[in-house]
């Protein structure tokens, strides 16, 4: 059941966010069923680079620039393509019989391709979990106006009309909305240019396109990547993907958290479509079954998935590396064994002569080397500025890893901790499974660093590029968990359904045999993972997302008069407010510009001398041409009540907050719902 927000919305987010990825990935002569899966990457790299360009040619974001943009793109890789096409000698098509063995052996068949039963069961997997997200979001969200209401909110839904205003929805260009002395400043950019782009097609308010944007990420894109990274590595079978369909909803720390937390809804973007670039890098550094694409194939897909990552958040190209560097470290360790084995007992290989082990075994050493010199090298250039020191004891953050119960909570998935310390073990023991669990222990690692490690510079270094804040690295325990679970699972399942067993007289009861095993497993799933887990967050979202008296944010008086605005302020007037109070929202919801979009607004000098001294009578002379310079004409005063409580910033602006109480005769009162008040700025012309 779909949450109380608009469906032409969601129709359009969700057109979105696979259209342009599925144009890109068939340009490059993937299989459709591929193509779909991956859509949400690939749509992001489209709209990602699309937004630079169109930005950087000064020509507007909307509906018909981007469909041209669109087909502009994928007309230029399918010419790249047929440029650079080679024959391929012989036919491996394969018969169906033989595809739907396939699986069972390995992740795809010889063409990566998925079979059609798996791609079903795959979206069968995906909307159980997105059922059961959209299904918890529809109960903590009480209407359609309803948001969020936590720090970071101002900037993501003012940054919507930014885009909206400015027709500009590059990534170089949304951080001069706080910054506006500067020609470019970088922030991602993807969430609010989608936003945006709903929003002028449907005229849905700003709260409702957000709201969309919301559910299409958490509920669809999310469930949809986990799947396919998990059917990537596993194989597209039944058992392993209703595994990672159920546990996509199954994590209070993910995609819930950052709702509550933040909110960081560009950060849930990301780690949404993470799981689709490790599934990415682990075909092309072939630690499953290799992709079987040329190298300019191999290089747009690389770039395509840098690019959507650094649009959506960068905080995910961090986790990336990790992963690649774990992945590449695997493979080249798994060469140099081989090579060491062949070596020390050359009757393994007949015929074959030493020195030809000795240039493998330096050639695998060396990769590893460089592999990690390259790894140290990026992640120094990846730092923040951000200090956060820890306030955990180490033991209690190596618990709440483990047990994926993480930044306090005593919320714990009891099915997903206990079997990804099973499926830890069965990878470690399984090969080939080894840099899935070696994923999961850096993850862990990093985590535990964050959250209870003392203050050092090595620990600096090791989480600065996620700001060193724990809760964006909690958010990546969810995905290596599920990826642990479903490889339990299916090691299980392997037991009693060997691989290596795979003639049509077997496959005639294993297949069915294993989805009944899946439906089953699913039943069990399901009453185990949606209530315990969950018990203190659907409580702080609900808190979050209330707008009443006793909000964190908005009251409702306070909202009904940003709602009526616009009809006492011109268009081209400048508000002053307080942004710690919600009076910014005023730029979102009623297209009236504020002096501060965002808390950390760079004001210019008129404007830092209006916010300090406009109520102060002993300075009308210094505070008049400062009014007048600013353009400051009315005042919003929403009181003394800050999104933060007790933060030591929240009086930085005297002259918006409490307004009743300050001296002089500079405001005039325009309109008033209850104890919020819209003034006029007067007795300086």
């Amino acid at each position: 059941m779909l949450p109380n927000i608009g469906l032409f919305s969601i129709l359009w987010v969700a057109a979105a966010l696979f259209l342009p990825g599925y144009g890109l990935w068939r340009s490059l002569r993937f299989s459709r069923a591929r193509s779909l899966l991956f859509a949400p990457l690939g749509s992001a790299a489209v709209l990602g680079g699309l937004a630079m360009a169109l930005g950087l040619a000064h020509i507007p974001w909307n509906r018909g620039t981007v469909l041209v943009g669109c087909l502009l793109v994928w007309l230029l890789v399918a010419a790249l393509m047929v440029l650079g096409r080679r024959r391929r000698e012989g036919s491996s098509e394969l018969g169906w019989r033989e595809r739907c063995r396939a699986v069972y052996r390995q992740p795809v068949d010889a063409e990566h391709r998925i079979p059609w039963h798996g791609l079903l069961v795959a979206l069968l997997s995906a909307g159980i979990g997105g059922y059961l997200i959209s299904t918890r979001l529809r109960e903590l969200m009480p209407g359609a106006g309803s948001f969020p209401q936590r720090f970071d909110v101002l900037f993501h839904l003012n940054a919507v009309r930014f885009i909206l205003e400015t027709g500009n929805a590059s990534s170089l260009n949304l951080g001069t909305m706080i910054a506006p002395d500067k020609s470019f400043a970088f922030y991602p950019s993807l969430w609010h240019g989608l936003g945006a782009l709903a929003m002028q097609a449907t005229h849905d308010d700003v709260f409702v396109v957000t709201n969309a944007v919301v559910l299409v990420v958490c509920a669809v894109v999310w469930p949809l990547a986990i799947v396919t990274a998990v059917g990537t590595i596993t194989g597209f079978r039944p058992l392993p993907l209703i595994t990672a369909g159920v546990g996509s909803a199954a994590f209070s720390s993910f995609p819930f958290a950052l709702l509550n937390y933040g909110p960081l809804l560009p950060n849930i973007l990301s780690l949404s479509l993470l799981p689709l670039a490790v599934a990415v890098m682990a075909s092309i550094t072939a630690v499953t079954h290799r992709l079987r694409a040329d190298v300019g194939q191999r290089i747009i897909v690389i770039l395509a998935m840098l690019g959507a990552l650094g649009v959506a958040q960068p905080n995910a190209l961090a986790t990336l590396l990790v992963a690649t560097t774990l992945m590449v470290v695997c493979r080249s360790g798994w060469r140099v064994r081989r090579a060491a084995e062949n070596f020390t007992h050359p009757c393994l290989v007949r015929g074959s002569r030493a020195g030809r082990y000795y240039r493998k075994l330096m050639l695998g050493t060396i990769v590893i080397l460089l592999t990690i010199a390259a790894f140290t090298i990026i992640w120094s250039v990846l730092q923040t500025d951000y200090n956060r020191p820890s306030d955990t004891g180490l033991t209690t953050a190596v618990g709440q890893a483990v047990l994926l119960a993480p930044n306090g909570r005593d919320e714990i998935p009891w099915v997903f901790a206990i079997s990804s310390l099973l499926g830890l073990i069965v990878a470690i023991w399984r090969r080939k499974y080894l840099w899935v669990a070696l994923m999961h222990v850096s993850t862990l690692v990093l985590y535990v660093y964050a959250t209870g490690a003392p203050d050092d510079p090595f620990r600096t270094w090791l989480v600065g590029p996620w700001y060193e804040d724990s809760s964006r690295l909690a958010a990546l325990l969810p995905m290596t968990g599920v990826m642990l679970t479903a490889i339990f699972v299916v090691s299980v399942a392997d037991v009693f359904f060997p691989r290596h067993i795979a003639s049509d007289r077997v496959m005639r009861w294993r297949a069915p045999s294993e989805l009944v095993l899946a439906v089953v497993l699913c039943v069990l799933m399901l009453p185990a993972t949606q209530e315990a887990p969950f018990r203190h967050m659907d409580v702080y979202l609900r808190d979050a997302f209330r707008i009443d008296a006793n909000s964190f944010g908005l009251t409702p008086d306070e909202y009904e008069l940003l709602k009526r605005v616009d009809l006492s302020v011109p268009e081209d007037a400048l508000i002053g407010v307080n942004p710690w109070t919600g009076a910014s929202l005023a730029y979102s919801v009623a297209d009236r510009h504020v002096t501060s979009p965002h808390i950390f607004t760079h004001l210019s000098p008129a404007e830092a001398v209006v916010t300090r001294d406009l109520g102060d009578t002993s300075k009308s002379a210094e505070t008049c041409p400062a009014v007048n310079e600013s353009g400051i004409d009315y005042v919003l005063d929403f009181g003394d009540r800050a999104l933060i409580p007790d933060t030591p910033d929240w009086d930085d602006f005297p002259a918006y907050t409490n307004v009743h109480d300050v001296p002089g005769d500079h405001y005039e009162e325009v309109d008033r719902q209850g104890g919020s008040v819209l003034y006029k700025v007067v007795g300086c012309d």
